[in-house]
C-alpha cells in the first residue's frame, strides 16, 4: 500500500512538474519505463495510465519550452539514425500485409521515441543526464531486489517467469542492458555511500539475471564481461573487482543453471528442440529478406507470416535483429544497427581515456554506455524484445554527452601560455659611419 501511495504521489508531481520543467518528468517516466510499479503494487490498485499521464504532461512541457535545442553537435549521427529507422517503419508500416497492426506498432514505439527527443534536445550538461543515469540503475536494481526477495526469503523464482508483461528471455536482456551501467557506477562514483549503492545494484541485477534461466541473457552478460575487462584499466583493485564478480556469478549459478546455460554451446547433434527451433526460425526470416529485402513485411507482422512457414500464428522469431529484418527490410536493420554502432565507436575514445577528476562521469557514462550497447546487441540475437525502452534510453543519455561535451569544448576559454607584454617598437638601426678603418671606426 505505500508503495501504491508512493506512486500516485511522484505522478502527481511529475505531471506538474513536468509542465515548467520537462527534465523532471522524463526522469520519472524513464523511471517508471524500468520499475513497472503496475507490476509490483497494482495488486493494490490501478497504476495503469500512471505513465501516460506523466508523457503527456511531459510532451506539454517540452512544447513549453519550444521543444529544446536541435544544435545536437557530435551526437547528431546518433539521432539522425534513429531518425532514418523510424522513417523507414513508417515506410514499411504502410506497406504491411496487416496494417493495422503495423500502425499499432508505430504508435508504441512514438511512446519510447517521443521522450528520446525531449531527452536529446533538453538535456545539455552532465547535472541533466547524471540523475537519469542513476535513476536508470536504481530502479533496475529495486526490481531485481524484488526477484531476489522472492526468491530467498518467500522461495519462489518469479525471475524465471519474467516481469512487467515480459517473459523470462526479454527480463533477462532487461537486466543485461542495466548491468553495464551499474557496475561502471559502482567502479567510479566518488562517494563511498554512492559506491555501495551501485554495488549493490550490480549485485542484485547480476543475481536476477542468472534467476531468469535466459541462455541469450546469460550469453551477452559474457560479451559484457570480455568487454569490460577489455576496456578497463589493468589495476590489481580493478582486476580484483572483476574477478569478485566473476566468482560471485559461478557461485550462485549452481548445477541445474550451469546445465542449462552450457546448453547454448553444445555442438548441434546436442542441441535441445528449443535452440534447434530457433535457427529454424531465422532461417525462415532470413527467407523472408529474401523475398523482401527492401521494407519487409511490415512491423510487427512477422507474427502473421509465420504461420506461411509452418509455425503458429503468432510466433516469435526469438532474434531482435532476425525480426527486424523481416519486418522492416535490410536498410531499416542497418539503420538501427547504426544508431547502436555509431554511439559505441563515438564514445570507444572517451571511454579509453585516463580517469580524472574533471572527466570521471564522461568516462563513466561511455564505459557504461559501451557495455549495455554490447549486452543488448548480442542477447538481442537470442530474444525477441519489442518495445523494450532501456536500450534507447541510454543510447540517448550517450548521444547527449556527446552534444554536451562538443558544447564545453567550443565554449572553452582560450588560454594564454605566459604573461602579455607590452608591445615595444625595436631600436632604430644605426647604421656605421663609412670611410676609414674598423679601427678607427671602432
Amino acid at each position: 500500500m505505500k508503495g501504491l501511495i508512493l506512486t500516485y504521489v511522484i505522478t502527481a508531481s511529475a505531471a506538474f512538474g513536468a509542465l515548467r520543467y520537462p527534465l523532471f518528468g522524463l526522469y520519472v517516466y524513464v523511471g517508471f519505463a524500468v520499475l513497472r510499479p503496475q507490476s509490483i503494487w497494482g495488486y493494490a490498485g490501478d497504476l495503469s495510465s500512471i505513465s501516460l499521464i506523466v508523457g503527456i504532461a511531459l510532451l506539454v512541457g517540452w512544447a513549453f519550452q519550444g521543444f529544446g535545442s536541435w544544435r545536437l553537435g557530435r551526437g547528431r549521427p546518433v539521432v539522425m539514425m534513429l531518425v532514418m529507422f523510424v522513417v523507414w517503419f513508417a515506410l514499411s508500416a504502410a506497406a504491411a500485409r496487416e496494417t493495422t497492426r503495423a500502425w499499432w506498432s508505430l504508435w508504441d514505439m512514438s511512446k519510447m521515441i517521443l521522450p528520446f527527443f525531449v531527452g536529446v534536445t533538453m538535456m545539455k550538461t552532465e547535472k541533466d543526464w547524471r540523475p537519469l543515469l542513476w535513476t536508470i540503475v536504481l530502479c533496475q536494481g529495486y526490481v531485481a531486489f524484488e526477484q531476489n526477495w522472492n526468491y530467498v526469503v518467500k522461495g519462489f523464482n518469479t525471475a524465471a517467469e519474467g516481469f512487467g508483461g515480459m517473459d523470462n528471455n526479454c527480463f533477462g536482456v532487461s537486466l543485461v542492458t542495466v548491468i553495464g551501467p551499474a557496475m561502471a557506477l559502482a567502479i567510479s562514483s566518488k562517494s563511498l555511500r554512492a559506491r555501495w549503492l551501485a554495488i549493490a545494484c550490480t549485485a542484485f541485477i547480476l543475481h536476477t539475471v542468472l534467476l531468469t534461466f535466459s541462455r541469450g541473457a546469460m550469453v551477452g552478460l559474457i560479451a559484457v564481461a570480455v568487454t569490460a575487462f577489455v576496456m578497463m584499466p589493468k589495476r590489481p583493485k580493478y582486476i580484483f573487482a572483476m574477478l569478485v564478480a566473476v566468482l560471485v556469478a559461478v557461485r550462485f549459478t549452481g548445477p541445474q543453471l550451469a546445465d542449462r546455460y552450457a546448453s547454448a554451446f553444445v555442438s548441434g547433434e546436442d542441441r535441445d528442440s528449443s535452440s534447434e527451433s530457433r535457427l529454424d526460425l531465422w532461417r525462415d526470416c532470413l527467407l523472408v529478406v529474401e523475398a523482401n529485402p527492401i521494407f519487409g513485411v511490415g512491423p510487427a507482422n512477422w507474427p502473421v507470416v509465420a504461420a506461411d512457414y509452418g509455425w503458429p500464428e503468432g510466433k516469435s522469431a526469438h532474434s531482435v535483429w532476425m525480426e527486424t529484418a523481416a519486418e522492416n527490410g535490410i536498410p531499416g536493420t542497418l539503420f538501427l544497427l547504426l544508431f547502436f554502432g555509431v554511439a559505441a565507436a563515438r564514445l570507444w575514445p572517451i571511454a579509453r581515456s585516463r580517469l580524472t577528476e574533471t572527466n570521471r562521469y564522461e568516462v563513466v557514462l561511455a564505459t557504461g554506455v559501451i557495455l549495455s550497447i554490447v549486452g543488448f546487441c548480442v542477447a538481442g540475437q537470442f530474444v525477441s524484445v519489442p518495445g523494450l525502452e532501456v536500450p534507447y534510453y541510454i543510447t540517448m543519455l550517450a548521444a547527449v554527452m556527446l552534444r554536451s561535451r562538443a558544447d564545453a569544448v567550443a565554449e572553452a576559454p582560450v588560454t594564454v601560455l605566459g604573461p602579455r607584454l607590452p608591445y615595444q617598437a625595436a631600436p632604430p638601426f644605426r647604421q656605421l659611419p663609412t670611410g676609414g678603418s674598423l679601427a678607427a671606426r671602432g
